[in-house]
């Protein structure tokens, strides 16, 4: 039986990730949208005036958070109090008070809450993970990610640009979970620069973090937003015991020809990856283990929304839940603190949290 779904909010991240990854699950059915900015038919969907109205009259499975992250706690509320599960857009909220009040409020309606971290659900980062603790590649001991990030008057437009917490909030939330994903578990502690420069009064452009895990092993973490070279969307390395995995966010297609300076032997490399890829290293000797598709965003949140409908079919436990999810909130927010008092902050966890399992 198709479970149906209505939108709260129609502004970028519905139309270019949600309505398209909607259009690949023929057991899903998008009964109405309600957006405020957004009048415009045409949708395929009907619009309606209020929240209220359309949870009314649709009676929807699931109602999507795609608005402003201010709203969060209001609509996911309201939809809880519905009686649907809820597919929230990052962050999952703006405070951890206002994430324990959501998540004890659907435990209380038998509900759940999933927070739509689709990166852990792209094709190179479930591959690499997959890998991690493999003989090939051994234990994960060091993770550094790097975005440079071109900004432009469009790309800060809407809540965004006015939004003084930006870089880390919007988007670093997504490779802090993937740091928790890629190891498995819960850093023990974080600290965080976000120098501003010539711009003391703006958003945090440039993040510099550090992660502590067990056994002495760390994440390093660069945002780049000051940046006025090129765009590199996020690019992540993982050193392991025995090789190295890279990955690249982004569409590469290249044709390289050229000597290694170290062996000075020729080289010819061709690669076509539309969305993203995914090597892995053993000194210069290097394969590709996985790539992604143009539509990348939509695709990999496809595949979450996949592995929540068969959650929600099977009674099991879907994947990127609130109560793993406000872990990895709880480290942006400890970002701004550590920032804020110019040193490390310790993380506390709850003893069963402390896992975090493949999103296979």
């Amino acid at each position: 039986m198709k479970k149906k779904i209505a939108i709260a909010g129609l502004g970028a991240a519905a139309q270019q990730m949600h309505l398209p990854a909607y259009a690949q699950l023929p057991d899903l059915e998008i009964v109405g949208g309600f957006d405020p900015a957004i009048q415009t038919a045409g949708l395929g969907f009907p619009l309606f005036s209020s929240l209220e109205e359309m949870l009314e009259k649709t009676h929807p499975d699931i109602l999507t958070v795609a608005a402003p992250p201010s709203s969060h706690f209001d609509l996911a509320k309201l939809g809880l109090l519905a009686g649907c599960h809820i597919f929230c857009e990052k962050p999952f909220m703006e405070t951890l008070e206002q994430a324990a009040e959501v998540i004890a409020l659907s435990k209380q309606l038998k509900r759940w809450v999933v927070v739509n971290q689709q990166f852990r659900f792209m094709n190179i980062h479930n591959e690499a993970q997959r890998r991690i603790g493999s003989p090939e590649f051994g234990e994960l001991l060091f993770l550094c990610a790097h975005q440079t990030f071109y900004t432009t008057p469009q790309t800060e437009a809407g809540w965004r640009g006015e939004d003084l917490r930006r870089t880390c909030k919007d988007f670093g939330i997504h490779v802090l979970d993937l740091c928790r994903f890629f190891f498995g578990e819960n850093p023990t502690a974080i600290s965080a620069r976000m120098p501003k420069g010539c711009n003391p009064d703006g958003p945090d452009s440039l993040n510099l973090i550090q992660l502590e895990f067990s056994r002495d092993r760390v994440a390093h973490i660069i945002l780049d937003r000051v940046c006025r070279g090129r765009h590199r969307y996020l690019d992540i390395r993982l050193d392991g015991s025995q090789t190295c995995i890279e990955t690249h966010l982004g569409g590469n297609m290249e044709v390289a020809l050229g000597i290694r300076g170290s062996t000075r032997r020729p080289y010819v490399h061709a690669d076509l990856s539309m969305g993203g890829y995914a090597r892995i290293y053993r000194g210069e000797k290097s394969k590709k283990i996985a790539s992604d598709p143009f539509d990348v965003f939509a695709h990999a949140t496809t595949r979450l929304l996949q592995s929540f409908l068969k959650a929600l079919d099977s009674g099991g436990v879907p994947p990127c839940h609130g109560d793993d999810n406000r872990h990895t909130l709880a480290l942006m927010l400890a970002a701004y603190e550590s920032c804020e008092r110019r040193c490390p902050i310790g993380m506390q966890y709850e003893p069963q949290a402390g896992r975090i399992p493949s999103e296979r």
